[in-house]
Parts: structure tokens; C-alpha cells; sequence
């Protein structure tokens, strides 16, 4: 049996699928500042010698962990401004 398409199907796929691209590009780039500003904050905190930025483990857990959530928080705020300002049908 052999499987064919429309070309309705396969637009939709299509766009599907640059969706999900564009979605995981937005999340590497909101994913490499949210890192690179968490980095500067602890080498700020570092230098200026707080004891718990001195603890390399909490350090590196916190430049693991923290972008990750703004990352999510980011996301949140994008789907409710896109909720908010979508037009009603």
C-alpha cells in the first residue's frame, strides 16, 4: 500500500516541524544569555567574597540550575503575553 500526502498535509507537517526548530533555537539562545549572566553574577559575587560564592559545588550548581528556571519563567511570560494580546474569534 502505498501512502500518499496532500499537499494540505504536507504544509501542515511542514510547519509543524519549523515550529519545533524555531522553539528549540529560541530555548538555546534564551539558554546561552540566561548562562552567560548567571556566570557574570557569581564572578562578581566571587570576587567581591561573600563565603557562599567561595563553595565551587553551590557555584556550579547554580549555573546549572538557574538558567534552566529562567528559561521555564521566560516561556511563562511569553505564553500569557501571547494569551493576552491574542484577538478573540
Amino acid at each position: 500500500m502505498i501512502w500518499k500526502s496532500s499537499a494540505d498535509e504536507r504544509s501542515t507537517v511542514t510547519a509543524g516541524c519549523l515550529l519545533a526548530i524555531g522553539s528549540a533555537l529560541v530555548t538555546s539562545l534564551m539558554l546561552f544569555i540566561n548562562g552567560s549572566l548567571v556566570m557574570a553574577v557569581i564572578s562578581a559575587a566571587q570576587r567581591s567574597g561573600p563565603s557562599w560564592a567561595a563553595n565551587v559545588q553551590l557555584s556550579q550548581f547554580l549555573l546549572f540550575t538557574i538558567p534552566v528556571v529562567l528559561v521555564v519563567v521566560e516561556w511563562m511570560m511569553i505564553d500569557y503575553v501571547r494569551t493576552r494580546t491574542r484577538q478573540r474569534r
